[in-house]
Formats: structure tokens, C-alpha cells, sequence
């Protein structure tokens, strides 16, 4: 039989003391309202009984939870695990819990995404704030703001929202720099694997990095389409290659292993015969042979930034803002450097 969850009534109940006294004395704002004996020995039989706080419960009598939400995408991927375990971090040096959801990768085509769902499941929850790993994709921003209807402070992470608060990573200027970088190693054939930088949706802004590079200098842009199963879809393209290039920019780290392993099956030196960049710093990256050059997300200074906005909107602070982040290039092996 399933054990009952100790309530404040049975503490009180448990000590002939009255159900406000035991609330007073629990309550990390009103015990200094309690006697000291008293909260002591309240404290001592909550432990006894394992009494845990109804923190929706408390939530409506304080307006409060203590509890922040966080929608994010691809947790199995360690660049998405580490941002979490950052924000998880920051979150508990602020005193606050967080209760965290998965949605799928992209926004399907049909109505009715679980992207909507999952942010309302969350604020259901009595969240005081909703964190938001952003997909970048066309409509995001509505379909998030449609979502929330202003019910709770959200803040978005990575890509840009409207009428949102958020951290932005500048992917234009981080892949600018790393084209840059390969243009004043002597390349001029380099190709981009990503997304279209033509696309209406955020995801393209890396590409457009690039493409802003290759034309300042005079370059031809030319771009290979990567499927959502980075390290395979890259590893092919890097078996079909041949040699259309000299140096290759992709767009994150999965794709660029898949590309050396690809090239080196396929009889090409890397960075001998093509230089390769990535972007997302996976721990991997530094070890594998040759070591990956790659552009190093700030997952703490992220984290810390979002943590800073929400808290911001919970004191008050309602005007929407965003803070703009980079990475910086660390550059190994792998590019010939």
C-alpha cells in the first residue's frame, strides 16, 4: 500500500500546536515569527514524519514556488547537457529548483506541436519563470509567446526571440571568424556544412557567417545540406567529397567528426589535404586524432546571463532585453594551424 505523504496538519496534529504555528515555523520567511523551541521541535518531527513541502500549494498562499521550468531540445547531445547542467548550477545559486521538459528537435508541419504543450504543462506546474532553449525555428517566437500569453517571465537561450527576453549567441559573427580564420591560412575552396543561409528561421545565421566571409573576400560560397543525425550525415558527406575543397566549416562538432572519419576512409589527410573546423567544443574534440579545431560555446556565461534576465522580470522588471554572447575559436589540428 502507498504510503501517505505527511501533511503540516498531521505535524500539528502530532504536537498539539495549531496548523499556522507548524506553517510559521516551516516557512523559511516566517520561522523568526516562532519561538526557537518551538521551530526547533517542528523541524525535528518533519524529519521524523519525512514531510516534504507542497511547493504549488505554497506557491498559491506566497505567489512563489521557488521553482524555474526548462524547455530544451536533443538532451542526449552533450553540447545540450552541459548548457542544462549550467543552467542547473546557476539556478541553485540563486536558490531556485528547476523542473525541466524535452521536446522534439524540429516543429512538425502539422498542427498542434509539443513544443506548445510542454510550455504549458510547465507553467500548470506553478513555475515562477519558464527558461526556453530556443530551435531557431521560422515562427518560434510566436509560437512561444502564444503559448505563455504572458502568464509567467520566460527568457530564451541561443537564438533571438521577439518581445522576449533571451541570451543570443552572435552565430553570424562566431562563423564569420572561423571562415576568416581559414581564409588567412591560404584557403579559398571552402565549403559550408549547415543549414541554408538563405532560410527564413535563426538556424541560418551560421551560415550566413560564412557566406558574409567569402564574399568580403572575393570567395565562391558553396554549401552541403547535413540531416538532423549530425556524426552520420557528416561522416557520409565526408566519404563523397573528393576533393572540392580545402577546407570544410560545419556547422557543430558531430558533423565535423563525421567529416574527418569520412575523409580519412576515403584516403584524404586531414589537415594535410583538408582542413576542418567545428563549433561547439564537445570534450571529444580535444582528444580525437587530429585534435578539432572549434568554436567554444560560453555554457556557463550563458547560463548566468538567462539567470540574471529571469531574475530581472521576477523583481519587476518587465521591458523585454537580450543579451548577446560569443564564442570564441580554439584552434588545434585539425585546420592545419
Amino acid at each position: 500500500m502507498k504510503k501517505k505523504q505527511a501533511t503540516i496538519k498531521d505535524i500539528a496534529r502530532q504536537l498539539g500546536i495549531s496548523y499556522s504555528t507548524v506553517s510559521r515555523a516551516l516557512s523559511p520567511h516566517a520561522s523568526v515569527l516562532v519561538k526557537e523551541n518551538t521551530r526547533k521541535l517542528v523541524e525535528k518531527t518533519a524529519a521524523e514524519m519525512d514531510y516534504s513541502p507542497n511547493l504549488m500549494a505554497r506557491g498559491i498562499v506566497m505567489g512563489k514556488t521557488g521553482t524555474l521550468g526548462l524547455l530544451t531540445y536533443q538532451i542526449f547531445q552533450e553540447t545540450f547537457g552541459n548548457q542544462t547542467d549550467q543552467i542547473l548550477r546557476a539556478a541553485d545559486e540563486r536558490d531556485y529548483q528547476i523542473m525541466m521538459r524535452v521536446v522534439a528537435h524540429q516543429i512538425p508541419p502539422e498542427h498542434g506541436d509539443d513544443q506548445t504543450m510542454q510550455i504549458r504543462q510547465l507553467i500548470s506546474w506553478g513555475i515562477d519563470g519558464l527558461l526556453i532553449h530556443t530551435r531557431g525555428d521560422a515562427g518560434e517566437s510566436e509560437y512561444i509567446f502564444d503559448a505563455v500569453k504572458g502568464r509567467v517571465p520566460v527568457v530564451t537561450l541561443h537564438y533571438p526571440t521577439e518581445n522576449l527576453s533571451g541570451v543570443v549567441m552572435d552565430y553570424v559573427a562566431n562563423f564569420n571568424e572561423a571562415t576568416e580564420h581559414l581564409i588567412k591560412l591560404g584557403h579559398e575552396q571552402i565549403g559550408f556544412i549547415g543549414e541554408d543561409w538563405n532560410e527564413t528561421g535563426q538556424v541560418s545565421a551560421k551560415g550566413k557567417g560564412y557566406l558574409l566571409a567569402m564574399q568580403q573576400h572575393g570567395l565562391t560560397p558553396k554549401r552541403m545540406s547535413v540531416s538532423s543525425i549530425y556524426t552520420e550525415s557528416g561522416y557520409r558527406l565526408g566519404k563523397e567529397l573528393g576533393d572540392q575543397f580545402t577546407a570544410l566549416l560545419c556547422r557543430d562538432d558531430y558533423t565535423a567528426i563525421g567529416v574527418c572519419k569520412g575523409l580519412q576512409e576515403s584516403g584524404f589527410r586531414v589537415p594535410e589535404d583538408m582542413a576542418v573546423v567545428g563549433s561547439g567544443d564537445i570534450d571529444v574534440a580535444a582528444y580525437m586524432t587530429p585534435s578539432l579545431t572549434t568554436l567554444v560555446t560560453p555554457y556557463e556565461a550563458i547560463a548566468q546571463a538567462a539567470m540574471d534576465l529571469m531574475l530581472e522580470q521576477i523583481e519587476g522588471q518587465n521591458t523585454p532585453r537580450q543579451i548577446t554572447l560569443k564564442s570564441h575559436l580554439v584552434v588545434r589540428e585539425s585546420c592545419g594551424a
